[in-house]
């Protein structure tokens, strides 16, 4: 049970920033491709990224890094 006016934090993969988790993106990947996972339910282990664009391109540039936090395997 959470306590009462408790607010998770999440970190962007793509900047860096520390923020509520509601004012970002969870990306799941699903079949090979990364899919948004709006209601924050779908299976599997999740990144968070801001909104911004400029995030979210940063992070999927960055193939190993996202490999690692995805937990994927192989090259």
């Amino acid at each position: 049970m959470m306590k009462r006016g408790y607010v998770p934090i999440r970190t962007c993969r793509g900047c860096g920033r520390k923020v509520p988790k509601m004012e970002l993106v969870r990306l799941v990947m699903i079949n090979g491709a990364l899919v948004e996972d709006p209601d924050q339910n779908l299976a599997g282990r999740g990144v968070y990224c801001c909104r911004n664009e400029l995030c979210r391109t940063r992070l999927v540039k960055n193939k190993k890094t996202l490999r690692r936090l995805l937990r994927l395997q192989g090259g």
